[in-house]
């Protein structure tokens, strides 16, 4: 799984899942690491949304009669009517084709450049300075105003005194951190955002994670150790 948490991996392969270039077995498996990670979940779901107006370049493409044969059939339609056949032959004319591959290729590069689109997810990979081989994942989403975390089992240190704080730091380096809230070692940690939080997400430069101490009123700036820290990117 450690080298589906470099992005320059993973991103790769988001992609070629949500154009369609990815097959076969290496498919599957990128299909099953989905179940189980939300962030590759998200990206995967960012890049089909990015790639959604390709549908409308394809030209359209009449099949093979083999292609109808096989699915009749594959499906029993030896009974299907004329105009039940006459719709899905419609349905077909737009099936990607080989042709969609240089389609692709063309258009991906002006749909990434589109500034103009407004994210709907913000994705941070943390590192850690003290567990090279550890790395956390944070994801913002607009459509359900919350900040996601995945983690590897033992990412988060227990300490009974200290309470890892999540930190977003801006990019205006005048401005102070936003102390978002806390994290627990075990279980499923999602925190709830408003929209002028989400808002904010358009100026924040990166996630952090700090040691906090317990037995102290909470600070506006990290006063403990940082263990995770990462760059907020926009999908």
């Amino acid at each position: 799984m450690k080298r589906y948490q470099n992005p320059d991996i993973f991103e790769h392969l988001a992609m070629s899942y949500a154009l369609g270039t990815l097959q076969g077995k290496a498919r599957l498996r990128f299909e099953k690491l989905m179940g189980k990670h939300l962030y590759l979940r998200a990206v995967t779901h960012a890049y089909q949304q990015q790639f959604a107006p390709l549908a409308n370049l394809l030209p359209a493409e009449q099949p093979p009669a083999r292609v109808w044969n096989a699915i009749s059939k594959e499906l029993q339609l030896g009974k299907t009517t004329a105009r039940q056949k006459s719709w899905l032959a419609g349905l077909w004319r737009y099936v990607p084709v080989a042709a969609v591959a240089s389609i692709a290729a063309s258009a991906v590069t002006v749909l990434l450049l589109n500034t103009g689109n407004q994210p709907s997810v913000y994705m941070a990979n943390m590192k850690s300075p003290l567990q090279q081989d550890k790395m956390m994942v944070a994801m913002v989403y607009q459509e359900t105003m919350e900040i996601a975390f995945d983690m590897p089992t033992g990412a988060l240190p227990v300490k009974d005194d200290m309470m890892p704080t999540v930190w977003c730091i801006p990019k205006d380096s005048t401005q102070p951190p936003m102390r978002m809230g806390t994290l627990t070692a075990k279980g499923e940690n999602r925190m709830p955002i408003d929209k002028a939080t989400w808002k904010t997400m358009a100026n924040i430069s990166q996630f952090a994670i700090s040691l906090e101490p317990m037995d102290k009123p909470p600070s506006d700036t990290p006063q403990g150790e940082v263990i995770f820290n990462g760059e907020l990117a926009a999908l």
